[in-house]
């Protein structure tokens, strides 16, 4: 299958994913303005109608996946229905009894699976049950680590070696400090879990981090956002995440269940850290939810994909957000995210005690929450500059 979805970094590019296959490849080169990604493992067209349009006539559309963002966009009036047939085709194709020629290879077994230092990794973070986004991001740090050091095993690095290694990141990759963090912290996790290793061995000093304070919408611009959303589903969806403070992954994991409309509060289970707490709920959230669910009937998520009973993917969420903020006319960078800190500001703002906004942000430190007191409009406006007194 070949799957068509708008580039995470580039909106104005299309990703096309497919299994390894020479056939494949020499098809696409038909399409004009195409490229090859190395750093995304993938070919990248221009978001245009005719790229869509190509890419079907060259493979057919019964062995295309497009994601809900490509179809909202060239397709924006599609019945609930077509949307399903689009972003969820059946595999194989109904009626075809052999697979095309451009799939006939199976997708290629990745390099670094099978190594016995991503294996035990692997094995001990499942026993500790780490979340699979620590893993996924540990496991492409310490492969970039056995990359650097082969032929030599990454066991026999010494602290020097490896503080080489972190300038190669810092000065060749250029990483910011947050990744870095990421490499060092896989490293660590390495070391002291898997080969049983004293801290002192591999206490490195971390870089010093940016302190970036979050960006905030007016509540005018909050509205804004409301009223470019086309689609009840993601109305409701980003009402939900204003009005709770919920993050990208708690909100497309939420269950129907989760929701207890008698004592009007939502219970978030298994958030960051693996901890559950309770936020409220609102008249207007309501109001749209109800209506959503008599339109969309989900099963057992809150928010489901097209009628697989998945929840809906973070990335889908944050391609259709852009989409919207764009739409919307607004120039702020920031992603979903975004409604969460205007969420906490906003509540900041109206006199709500800090200690309350932590407990529903679910944050453990007081001083991550304290951030939103920097970006306080009505702390910061009400001061009077001395260029007012000349």
């Amino acid at each position: 299958m070949i799957t068509i979805r708008i580039d995470e970094k580039e909106p104005t590019l299309l990703a096309v994913l497919f299994a390894e296959d020479p056939v494949a490849n020499d098809l696409i080169r038909e399409v004009p303005g195409r490229r090859w990604s190395y750093s995304r493992r993938c070919w990248l067209l221009p978001n245009t109608r005719n790229s869509v349009v190509k890419i079907g006539l060259l493979f057919g559309k019964t062995y295309c996946r497009f994601d809900e963002a490509v179809v909202r966009l060239y397709k924006p009036t599609s019945s609930l229905a077509a949307l399903d047939q689009a972003t969820n085709p059946p595999w194989p194709p109904v009626g075809k009894e052999q697979l095309s020629k451009t799939f006939r290879y199976a997708p290629p077994q990745r390099e670094y699976d099978q190594h016995p230092l991503i294996q035990a990794v692997s094995a001990t973070m499942r026993v500790q049950h780490y979340s699979r986004k620590t893993y996924k991001n540990y496991k492409q740090a310490l492969i970039t680590l056995i990359r650097f050091t082969e032929p030599k095993a990454v066991d026999s690095l010494t602290k020097e070696q490896y503080q080489t290694y972190l300038l190669f990141l810092i000065e060749k990759k250029r990483l910011s400090s947050a990744t870095l963090n990421v490499h060092i912290n896989a490293y660590k996790f390495y070391c002291e879990k898997i080969l049983q290793r004293e801290k002192e061995f591999y206490d490195i000093a971390y870089p010093r981090q940016a302190i970036k304070l979050p960006t905030v919408y007016s509540v005018a611009e909050v509205k804004a956002i409301f009223n470019a959303t086309t689609s009840l589903k993601y109305r409701a969806l980003f009402m939900l995440v204003y009005g709770t403070g919920l993050r990208l992954n708690e909100v497309a994991y939420l269950r129907i269940t989760d929701l207890d409309r008698t004592r009007r509060l939502v219970t978030v289970r298994g958030g960051k850290g693996k901890k559950d707490r309770i936020v409220m709920w609102s008249d207007k959230l309501e109001v749209v939810i109800n209506e959503y669910l008599a339109q969309y009937k989900p099963k057992a998520y809150l928010f489901e994909g097209s009628g697989n009973g998945e929840p809906l993917q973070n990335r889908v969420i944050q391609l259709v957000y852009s989409d919207v903020v764009r739409f919307a006319g607004i120039t702020k960078k920031g992603g979903i995210h975004t409604l969460r800190h205007s969420f906490a500001t906003h509540l900041l703002e109206s006199g709500t005690d800090i200690r309350q906004i932590q407990v529903l942000l679910g944050h453990e430190n007081i001083l991550t929450t304290m951030r939103y007191t920097h970006v306080s409009a009505d702390t910061i406006s009400k001061l009077k500059s001395p260029l007012d007194a000349l």
